[in-house]
């Protein structure tokens, strides 16, 4: 009877414990690691599209400036603003202002300290420090669980509401719903290539996917139209730039598909499953530390009576 007593005890303790530390541990996917794939995923191509020390801005050329303060902000405001549905008047209204500014403030925030220097500036960092700026915007504005842990959602303010938020639920569908590209492309209106860089005047919206794969072939069309640039020199550090050296357009195939509901109903079911724990594993340890102790106590009086 005492041997069980230290074995049911010990057993208690070990369970709740890693029942505690595995409820934590599966609260951190969410919706996160969804976006995470999806990032690696245009990572992966930027870097086919614009790999490092490729295409390096170059400080002595006169197209240098026009290129930073034009082309690339115009790129990252072309980049939250095709996000907004056009169609939706609401939507439309209340997110362009709010945008455009954050794009701006980040812009001059990133680069104008450097532009003032007149550093080099590969697009490789221009690529890397636009999916920064995405997922900022889509922190600042959509959810902060799109991009960031199940676990780190639970504690964030609202993050348990907004979780459960049937509006989440039907964004996260908008978000990872994925129609036929030209489809999609067809309801986009937009300027440039050019030196004025890219500017949206009409969009359907964040399908996400879709939505990506437009915005990464408008960017390898920017790349091309430098190169092509007759009446003044190559802007980049590399003046033997060609416009067969400019890699292929980017297709739907080429990026993970997000699962964002799925994601959605995973940190939902967890924080659940983390909430049991809270109340089953001090229960376990309390219940195995009583047992373990009361087999000590046991043991002692045994020896006392020998």
């Amino acid at each position: 009877m005492k041997f069980g007593l230290k074995k049911q005890g010990i057993t208690l303790i070990v369970l709740s414990s890693l029942y505690g530390v595995v409820a934590v541990a599966s609260t951190i996917p969410g919706v996160g690691i969804e976006s995470i794939r999806f990032i690696t995923s245009v990572k992966n191509q930027l870097k086919i599209i614009m790999p490092k020390n490729k295409y390096v801005l170059d400080p002595s050329s006169p197209l240098y400036k026009p290129i930073m303060n034009n082309v690339i902000k115009n790129s990252y405001i072309a980049d939250a603003i095709s996000t907004i549905d056009s169609f939706n008047a609401q939507e439309k209204e209340k997110f362009t202002p709010l945008y455009t500014d954050f794009s701006n403030q980040w812009f001059t925030n990133k680069w104008q300290p450097i532009i003032d220097q007149k550093q080099e500036i590969d697009f490789y960092d221009i690529a890397m420090d636009i999916i920064k700026f995405d997922q900022a915007i889509a922190s600042e504005f959509q959810s902060y669980g799109y991009v960031n842990t199940g676990t780190q959602w639970i504690f964030h303010k609202n993050g348990i509401k907004e979780m459960f938020s049937s509006d989440l639920r039907q964004n996260a569908i908008k978000q990872q719903s994925i129609w036929d590209q030209d489809e999609y492309e067809e309801l986009i209106q937009s300027t440039g290539p050019g030196l004025t860089g890219i500017k949206v005047k009409q969009s359907p919206g964040t399908k996400l996917v879709n939505n990506k794969v437009w915005f990464l072939n408008q960017q390898i069309d920017s790349i091309k139209y430098a190169i092509n640039i007759q009446t003044l020199q190559n802007p980049f550090m590399n003046k033997n730039l060609k416009v067969d050296d400019v890699a292929d357009y980017v297709t739907i195939d080429d990026l993970y598909h997000p699962n964002f509901t799925r994601g959605l109903t995973m940190a939902q079911a967890t924080f659940i499953i983390m909430l049991s724990a809270v109340v089953l594993t001090p229960t376990g340890l309390g219940i195995g530390i009583w047992k373990y102790k009361k087999w000590e106590k046991t043991e002692a009086q045994e020896g006392t009576g020998e």
